[in-house]
C-alpha cells in the first residue's frame, strides 16, 4: 500500500507508522514526526526515517507545506517527543525541537543518502539525549 507521497510506503519500515492524520492519536506511540509535502522526493523521506529507526526511535509522517523549516517547526510542535523533521518539496531537510527557537540541524536539497540517514539518526539521538554525529 502506498501513501499519497509517491513512492513512500504507508508502512515505511518496521519503525515507521506511515502517514498519520492526527499526531495526538492515543494509539500512536511517541515518535519523531516527519512533516512532508506530497511532492517531496520519496528517497529523502525514506533515508531520514531509516536513520531515526536505526536508533530505535519510531517515526510517523505528517502532511506539510512546501518549506522544510516550517514543516519541521510544525512536526516538532505536534510530536510528543518534541522533535520533528521537515522535508521540503525541493528535498531540503530541517530538524527542529519544540523548545528551541532555531533549527537544530539542516541539509540542503541534493544531500547524499548517507547524510540524510545520519540526519535522521541525529534527530533520534536528540530524543535519546545522545551526542550528535552530524556532518553539518
Amino acid at each position: 500500500m502506498t501513501s499519497p507521497l509517491s513512492g513512500v510506503s504507508a508502512s515505511g519500515g518496521p519503525g515507521c507508522h506511515g502517514r498519520i492524520d492526527r499526531a495526538d492519536d492515543p494509539a500512536l506511540p511517541p515518535a519523531v514526526l516527519v512533516a512532508v509535502h506530497d511532492d517531496a522526493p520519496p528517497g529523502v523521506v525514506r533515508e531520514v526515517c531509516a536513520g531515526a529507526e536505526e536508533q530505535g526511535v519510531p517515526t510517523a509522517i505528517l502532511d506539510a507545506g512546501p518549506g522544510a523549516d516550517d514543516a519541521g517547526r510544525h512536526a516538532a510542535s505536534e510530536s510528543r517527543l518534541e522533535v520533528g523533521v521537515g522535508v521540503g518539496v525541493d528535498g531540503a531537510v530541517v530538524v527542529r525541537h519544540a523548545l528551541v527557537p532555531d533549527a537544530i540541524l539542516g541539509l540542503d536539497a541534493g544531500a547524499s543518502a548517507a547524510d540524510l540517514r545520519l540526519l535522521g539518526a541525529d534527530a533520534a539521538r536528540i530524543v535519546a539525549g545522545l551526542p550528535l554525529r552530524t556532518v553539518g
